[in-house]
Formats: C-alpha cells, structure tokens, sequence
C-alpha cells in the first residue's frame, strides 16, 4: 500500500505525514518514502518493483526518518557505474600524467630531446644484443655442421650417437639463440611504443600549452 504527494512544500509534507498517520500506515511494518522520476514522493510499507532500484527513507511511527534503505541496483544500474568510474579514474589519470607533463618539461624541445637520448640509449642495447646473436648464429652454424656425421642428423645407419657434451652443448647454443632473438624483438618493440608515448606527449603538451596560452588572454 502507498501513497504519492508532491515535494515542493513542507506544508504538503506535514499535511502527508499526518495523513499517514491518521490512516495507520506507520503503525506496524516499516513506512517507507522514496521520490519517483517526476519529483513526486511515495509513501507506503512496500516499495513497488520499478522504484526498487532506487534510494529510500525509512521512517519511524511519528513519521520521522530513522534509517535509509540502499536500493537494489540492477545490472544496467551496475554497469553504468562501473563505466562512470572507469572514466572518471581515466580523468584522473590524465591530470596527473598532464601535471607532470607541464612540471617536468619547459618546451617541446626538450621533450624531443629526452625522447632521442632515450632512443639512443636502447640502440646501443639492441646493437650489443644483435652483435651477440650474429656470434651465436655462427657458433651454431658451427655445431651444426660437427652434429651433422653423427646419429640423428645423419641417416647414415653406420654414423655413431652424438656424443652428449656436443648435444648438451648444441642444445645451450640453440637456447641462447632463442633467447636474445626474443630480447631483440622486444627491443624494436620497446622501441616503437617509446616513439608512440613520446609522440603521444608532444601533441598532449602542445595542447595544454595551447589551452594556457587561450586562458592568458
């Protein structure tokens, strides 16, 4: 059972708690109040499926609000917020990263100019890796070629066993080739994304002197 008044006066507000009273609603089970979508506040001692999604008071026998009742969110509900806070943490991420943008660099050359060092730096790296791979591969070439008189990689069915200091040594070459092949490719790849984030952060300061520049005039 439920009621409906409109908020806009405490008059109207006084007159629907006495006639709550008066009728015997705040008697027994709990009495609750909640405002619908147009501004209009219920009464009653149960909450109607559709408005049970939303916040509610719950009032005492004097018609006074001695409690809240959270409402039961639905899965939209649910997903609206979860997506209202992924963007609003986005937000902030973005303040930060924008605040230490303009902390950290006073002009876009120097933002360029970190970017090569950093550049440069990781070259060095992937010439040294690379350098080390092209040994690796010769060393390999070498094994293999030892590896090839004897049994499995000769058919010859008179050729001997491999012996196990060349197998354990072909297989630790053959381990270190995969290795630094897999530590350069994730260099390029640490190469592009650190061009990606400093290009990322030249535009982005562009931008945020651009807006200083506007709100100084």
């Amino acid at each position: 059972m439920c009621f409906a008044v409109r908020i806009p006066t405490l008059a109207a507000l006084a007159i629907a708690g006495a006639a709550m009273l008066a009728s015997g609603l705040l008697a027994a089970n709990p009495t609750y109040r909640w405002v619908d979508d147009q501004g209009v506040v219920h009464y009653g001692d149960r909450i109607p499926p559709e408005y049970a999604d939303q916040r509610s008071d719950v009032l005492n026998r004097h018609g006074v609000a001695v409690g809240s009742r959270e409402g039961v969110r639905t899965a939209e509900a649910r997903e609206a917020e979860a997506r209202e806070a992924e963007a609003r943490a986005e937000r902030n991420a973005q303040q930060r990263r924008d605040r230490v943008l303009l902390d950290t660099y006073l002009s876009v050359e120097e933002i360029r100019m970190l970017r090569d060092r950093r550049l440069e730096m990781l070259q060095a790296q992937l010439d040294v890796t690379a350098s080390t791979l092209e040994r690796l591969y010769q060393q390999l070439h070498d094994l293999e070629m030892i590896a090839a008189e004897y049994r499995p990689y000769n058919d010859d069915p008179e050729a001997e066993r491999i012996p196990e200091d060349l197998a354990r040594d072909l297989a630790a070459v053959q381990g270190s080739v995969l290795d630094y092949e897999r530590t350069l490719d994730q260099g390029r790849e640490e190469q592009l994304r650190l061009m990606d984030r400093f290009e990322a952060d030249i535009l982005r300061f562009e931008e945020l002197q651009a807006y200083q520049q506007r709100r100084r005039q």
